[in-house]
């Protein structure tokens, strides 16, 4: 009889992940990426557990997407996870703290060109005063995702990103998630207006710090297209008319996937998932005299259906001449339908 670890029998396990790659001009990733996700991912995406990951909406720890880049570049995979240990969520690991450093050692001897100063600065504010005597209590069944980690799959190399959630902290101290993220950053969120959105984490990249992109992300309820413009000009603090000009062309892809009319005050519909609504990011970089804001669009609660995504894509795609690429990504999604 051949015995294998938990967390080889888990690497196992994951390695069995539908990547959608073969129907896409990928070649390069084949091999290299799929040995990093074997050897280094796998074994810390705890397999069977009762640890439901804030990740994805069924619990899930994985995620894939693509970035599809500008004009005529290819489209580079990317995933994002959560580690997660073999005792997550039992009396042994009841907030899934023993996996993330385990990861970290074996993502720098896999990735030796990642950059750490960011990473130990933010892991010692956020999850670096969680021992003692101190203890930390679940609240209203919401989620205990501490620490998400994410790789952009590019022809050059891996890039690692990692993301975190300030809430263990905030708990352990009595301060909201809002509080503990401003102090770091000043942004709008200080206006009035503003006041009903909800924070989640903060996402370095580990680079160069110079190079590297701060980002805090927020959630807002309201779907209305006029929110989100109010969102992605920052109540009126960005303005630009290429932003505006992307404004448009958002509206565009918008109608396009959720069916929505050309109403900008017209919601896309009452849903009470704890990931409804509009999740943003206001990404802050060093040099740059402005942030960037981005959006998430939230097909997975209000779009009809997968097909129908696959579609809207397709049709924006090729209504921005972009295309080149959509009949590879349509053959890869549709076959997991």
């Amino acid at each position: 009889m051949i015995q294998i670890s938990g967390f080889a029998a888990y690497s196992l396990l994951w390695t069995g992940f539908p990547w959608p790659l073969n129907g896409m001009n990928f070649k390069y990733i084949q091999y290299r990426d799929l040995k990093f996700f074997a050897q280094v991912v796998a074994p810390y995406l705890g397999g069977i557990s009762s640890w439901p990951s804030f990740m994805t909406d069924d619990g899930t720890p994985i995620e894939l997407s693509w970035d599809w880049g500008t004009k005529d570049s290819a489209p580079v995979i990317r995933y994002s996870i959560e580690p997660i240990g073999l005792h997550a969520g039992s009396s042994l690991d009841p907030y899934n703290l023993a996996a993330g450093p385990k990861f970290q050692d074996q993502l720098v001897r896999s990735l030796p060109e990642m950059r750490l100063e960011l990473f130990r600065y933010f892991i010692s504010f956020f999850n670096g005063h969680t021992g003692g005597d101190h203890e930390t209590k679940g609240d209203n069944g919401d989620h205990q995702s501490s620490i998400f980690y994410a790789f952009d799959l590019a022809e050059t190399g891996i890039t690692a990103k990692v993301y975190f959630f300030p809430k263990i902290r905030a708990m352990l101290y009595g301060h909201s998630n809002l509080q503990l993220l401003t102090r770091i950053f000043c942004d709008f969120a200080s206006d009035e207006a503003n006041k009903n959105l909800e924070y989640e984490m903060l996402a370095i990249d580990l680079v160069n710090p110079s190079k590297s992109r701060l980002k805090i992300y927020f959630r807002s309820r309201d779907t209305t297209f006029n929110s989100i413009i109010n969102m992605m000009i920052l109540g009126g603090r960005l303005g630009n008319p290429r932003l505006y000009l992307g404004l448009v062309d958002l509206h565009w892809i918008w109608r396009a996937l959720f069916g929505a009319s050309g109403s900008l005050y017209q919601p896309l519909g009452d849903n009470t998932h704890r990931t409804a609504g509009i999740l943003y990011n206001v990404e802050f970089k060093l040099g740059d005299t402005v942030p960037v804001v981005k959006i998430y669009l939230p097909v997975r609660h209000y779009s009809s259906s997968d097909a129908a995504v696959i579609r809207g894509l397709n049709d924006h795609s090729q209504y921005r001449q972009r295309g080149k690429y959509m009949p590879d990504y349509v053959k890869a999604m549709s076959t997991l339908l």
